[in-house]
């Protein structure tokens, strides 16, 4: 009888620790930048943010490389770095950069983000990467 109750305790034991999904850290996935501001002017101060679609897992800190390509090709390059709130399982923050407009016209915005991960992915590296794409029209000096 003790036999037969430690074999069925250790089937049930193995089905529990079966059933539990394995967690690994996870690259975020961005959809498209966007501005906090519907009609951007020349000199107006705004933020450019960038549309999550998974927010990502065990991300403990991420650089954002942000390339503003204006209408004459000149480009402006920005770093902004997130670090994890303590308490928290994952880094929580948008993508976000301050950005202060100095031509009108059609700017093209390629962010790229580099992260180090809390814990390992499925392949046990300890870093990963995101990027999003974007436009943003800016207009003229309203008077």
């Amino acid at each position: 009888m003790k036999k037969g109750s430690l074999i069925l305790a250790t089937a049930v034991l193995l089905m529990l620790t079966g059933c539990q999904k394995e967690e690994f850290a996870e690259a975020p996935v961005y959809g498209d930048i966007y501005c906090s501001s519907s009609h951007p002017e020349v000199g107006d101060t705004v933020y450019l943010r960038v549309q999550i679609i998974y927010a990502g897992n065990r991300i403990n800190s991420g650089a954002y490389n942000w390339k503003i390509r204006d209408p004459f090709s000149e480009i402006t390059s920005i770093t902004t770095r997130f670090i994890r709130k303590t308490g928290e399982k994952s880094l929580s923050q948008v993508p976000e950069t301050q950005w202060i407009p100095k031509e009108e016209g059609n700017h093209i915005i390629n962010m790229s983000a580099k992260f180090s991960y809390s814990m390992g992915d499925r392949n046990s590296i300890m870093r990963g990467s995101a990027s999003a794409y974007g436009s943003v029209k800016v207009y003229p000096k309203s008077n």
